[in-house]
Parts: C-alpha cells; sequence; structure tokens
C-alpha cells in the first residue's frame, strides 16, 4: 500500500486544526470542546503551548494551527527516530532462528503476510516438503515447543512459551516451496480491551449523567490518553481502545453544546 506524501498529510493535519480552531471562538458550549480538541492534536508540541503566553501580542487559540505545522515535523522525526515495535522484532528474531536452525541451504524470499507477522517463501528446498515438515516438527519439540501437525493439506503449528506462532505451509508454487511464518501474539487485543474499559466505563457514567464539567474531563481526558498512547508500539492497542471508549463522553458533549 502506497503511503500518502508527507506535504498532503500535513496540509489535512493543519486544517484540520485550523477549523477546530476557529470553532473554539464561537459563542457556544461546544466551543471548549473544539479547543480542548485542537491542543489534544498539537502534542506533543502542544505542550509548548503555555510559554506562548510569555510573547507580546499573544495571539490565543490562533496560535495552534503553527503549533500543528511544527508538531507535523516533530512527528515525522519521532517515527524516524523511536525504535520499531518489539514485538515484531521478536517476530523477525525468531523467524531468522527458525530458518538457520535446519542448515538448509534454501532460497529465503519475503512473504506477505499480517502486520505483526513475518513470513518467508523457501525456494530451492533440498528435500522433498513431507520431510521439511518433519525436520522442523522434531527441531521445534525439541526447543519446547507445542507443536500441532495438520495432516491435510499438510502443514505445521508451533506456539512457545510467550505465545508467538511459527507456521510452516506448502508453498503457492508446483517445485516444492514452502512458507515459514513467526506471527506475534495477539496481545493487543487484550490491550485493546482494558483501554476500552479504562476509558468506556467512567465516559459512559458521565454520558449518563449528562452533567458538563464531567463530560469535559472524562471525554478530553480519553482523547489526551489516547493520542499519547499511539505515539508508542506497545501501547498502541490500549490508546486505540481509550478513544473508542471516549466516544460516549464526546457525543454527549456535542449535543449538550448544541443544545
Amino acid at each position: 500500500m502506497r503511503r500518502l506524501p508527507f506535504a498532503a498529510v500535513a496540509a489535512l493535519y493543519v486544517a484540520v486544526v485550523a477549523m477546530l480552531t476557529i470553532l473554539s471562538r464561537l459563542p457556544s458550549y461546544s466551543s471548549d470542546l473544539a479547543a480542548f480538541v485542537a491542543l489534544a492534536l498539537t502534542l506533543p508540541t502542544g505542550l509548548l503551548y503555555p510559554l506562548l503566553a510569555l510573547v507580546p501580542d499573544h495571539l490565543g487559540w490562533h496560535a495552534l494551527p503553527l503549533l500543528a505545522l511544527l508538531n507535523a515535523f516533530v512527528l515525522r522525526l519521532l517515527h524516524r527516530l523511536l525504535p520499531r515495535d518489539p514485538v515484531v522484532r521478536e517476530a523477525e528474531n525468531r523467524l531468522h532462528g527458525a530458518l538457520v536452525s535446519t542448515r538448509l541451504k534454501v532460497t529465503p524470499m519475503a512473504h506477505p503476510g499480517r502486520r505483526r507477522e513475518r513470513g518467508l517463501l523457501l525456494r530451492d528446498v533440498p528435500v522433498d516438503y513431507p520431510r521439511l515438515v518433519g525436520v522442523y516438527r522434531d527441531l521445534w519439540q525439541e526447543a519446547g515447543l507445542r507443536v500441532r501437525q495438520q495432516a491435510e493439506p499438510l502443514a505445521l503449528r508451533a506456539y512457545d512459551a510467550e505465545g508467538y506462532e511459527f507456521s510452516l505451509e506448502a508453498g503457492p508454487g508446483v517445485f516444492g516451496d514452502a512458507v515459514l511464518r513467526v506471527a506475534a501474539p495477539p496481545a493487543g487485543r487484550r490491550l485493546f480491551v482494558a483501554g476500552l474499559a479504562a476509558g468506556g466505563v467512567p465516559c459512559l457514567v458521565a454520558a449518563l449523567s449528562a452533567t458538563y464539567p464531567a463530560l469535559l474531563l472524562t471525554g478530553a481526558g480519553a482523547l489526551v490518553l489516547g493520542l499519547s498512547c499511539l505515539a508508542v508500539p506497545r501501547t498502541r492497542g490500549f490508546g486505540g481502545g481509550l478513544l473508542l471508549g471516549g466516544v460516549p463522553a464526546l457525543i454527549v458533549l456535542l449535543l449538550y453544546g448544541a443544545a
């Protein structure tokens, strides 16, 4: 999938913050929410906003689009400097170990997979596929993995103590190719549920109470914390749950302001 150009994404991002900034200047209850959302979208550069009060002729909330423009370059730099997802890196290490453990001379080729999965297409395998399955079955059993063999079609699954899934399947070709994969454990689902509960319970209570301060506190809190968690690979699932959990409070807050 081709990525969008940075300039286009940055321009759209700054335009959204500018629209929210304009909305925050309108005399309505929803203006406070728009201001909080605009400030949250400029994090982490938005943390510098209180310092702008020291500058003469302070522009107030109109400075947020400028912070958003600076934040676009800051986020781009952080994306390049921050370490990669450690879970995916461990999957790559395990895939490399599974590849070299047989000491068979094969031609490994990258094989597309899911986001948290790494795979190789093994070409020029010097043994037939059923024997290759037997070799990997013995190696994985000796390594202490929980191995499960499927008879039809012939395939192999194994799981280590940390939940990583190893698999060996017949390749798409007709020359005895095989596909070796390692998938990361589905820990992101548990983190997502935890974040959904952490954000959804207080936000749902605030939405049912329809109390403006509670709605603003829980909704804006879930939004700010959720966006902050999305910046770190280990907490992205939790951040996504927080954002989804804050939706009820934000919706009621918008309706409250419109009324």
